[in-house]
């Protein structure tokens, strides 16, 4: 029996692009007047973070918290560009996945919102290569939650077995391995390619 060739799931911040939280702590903070530190308080002492990439928060709505809870008076325009505007593309993931996709099924994973996935549709190519999205906003389902591979699995229609898993944090790709999916810890010193070689992706 010929075997299935993998499908392959990528996360987005710190594989395909470079994602630096205290870069846009600082960026925020400096837009609403505040200490980078009460900035850092604001999103890590309550569920604003959870239930921004759960999408039980609409960008007006975000908006609107962001000029009542920290002051900020930007036109809504301006602050979706202070909310979207801290990303880089990392160049070696962004060449993985246009490789990987010209051979395999692709498929991004990510816990993201609303916002940051229109400005990342718009500005990079990537998105545009694969063959699907799974996203923790529209699922209301975040990594490593199980309940988001099996969402992802059943979107690819493939077992855990045929699926490889690309992520920066250690808990998400521990929580896929536990479910039976091949797994890539992208940390700075990866290569990635070389990885997705051993696999038998590349």
């Amino acid at each position: 029996m010929k075997k299935e060739p993998p499908v392959v799931f990528f996360d987005i911040g710190n594989v395909l692009l470079k994602v630096s939280v205290k870069q846009a702590v600082r960026r925020i903070a400096w837009a609403v007047g505040h200490h980078p530190l009460k900035v850092a308080r604001y999103f890590w002492s309550s569920t604003i973070v959870d239930d921004i990439e759960r999408g039980t928060i609409e960008p007006q709505e975000l908006y609107e918290r962001f000029r009542s809870e920290l002051g900020y008076k930007g036109s809504f325009p301006d602050f979706n560009k202070l909310w979207c505007g801290y990303f880089e593309l990392d160049r070696k993931g962004a060449f993985a996945l246009k490789a990987v996709a010209e051979k395999h099924p692709t498929f991004l994973l990510s816990n993201t919102n609303y916002l940051h996935y229109e400005f990342i549709r718009a500005r990079y190519s990537f998105a545009g290569l694969v063959d699907g999205a799974v996203l923790s906003y529209e699922l209301g389902l975040r990594k490593p939650e199980p309940a988001i591979y099996r969402a992802a699995l059943k979107m690819a229609g493939v077992s855990a077995e045929q699926a490889v898993f690309i992520d920066d944090m250690k808990e998400n790709v521990e929580a896929a391995k536990l479910m039976g999916i091949r797994v890539i810890h992208n940390r700075p010193c990866t290569n990635l390619r070389r990885e997705l070689a051993a696999l038998g992706v590349l």
